[in-house]
């Protein structure tokens, strides 16, 4: 199935593009395709936030996040960031006091990196190579923080980003993927270096 351009998309939520291009995006969405549906509501709510006061500044990691969008996927990954530590990993350890347990279908990944942690649960669906990923984005020094808003970017080993989802007000995030080996994620947060995360070969 066919993709239309992030441009497209962005053009959509303004109601700017053309009236073809436009028919056939509705015609597209209608098909149920949850990439295109994603980065439409992605679009979608940072419309919204432009459209309010022409002051308003909008969330640091989102504007970083439009750059992603319309920057060259070869060259995106080139901007410095932290590379997350596994603390965790349900595969290979018993938990650990005070990490929630999860079912023995589903792996569970703990990461950190300066003050953040990234809880990243993945389960494999049945007979296929789909991965359905849930994860929350937590401030280690402030237990009671979320990090809403945070963008959260995979990557493959060649550099081009695959999905992009942003975090809701608790910092919990979901998104599916086709496996691949050696695909990366990142994490925007504003007012933070970029959190980088690999996830290495899931089999």
């Amino acid at each position: 199935m066919s993709h239309f351009s992030e441009q497209v998309w962005a053009d959509f939520v303004r109601g700017i593009g053309a009236s073809e291009t436009e028919q056939e995006a509705k015609e597209h969405l209608g098909s149920s395709c949850p990439e295109c549906e994603t980065t439409l509501a992605v679009w979608g709510r940072i419309a919204q936030l432009a459209a309010r006061e022409s002051a308003y500044a909008a969330p640091e990691n989102l504007v970083r996040l439009v750059k992603l969008q319309f920057a060259d996927q070869q060259s995106s990954q080139r901007e410095a960031g932290l590379i997350a530590s596994m603390i965790f990993d349900s595969a290979t350890q018993p938990l650990p006091m005070g990490v929630r347990s999860g079912s023995a279908s589903t792996r569970q990944i703990v990461y950190e990196a300066e003050g953040l942690t990234v809880d990243l649960r993945l389960e494999r669906k049945p007979h296929s190579s789909t991965f359905s990923a849930a994860g929350q984005v937590l401030d280690k020094d402030a237990p009671l923080s979320w990090l809403g808003n945070a963008a959260i970017v995979l990557w493959n080993d060649k550099g081009h980003m695959l999905m992009k989802t942003v975090a809701n007000d608790y910092g919990e995030f979901q998104f599916e993927f086709e496996h691949e080996d050696q695909l990366r994620i990142s994490i925007i947060t504003a007012n933070r270096k970029t959190l980088r995360i690999a996830l290495g070969n899931l089999e």
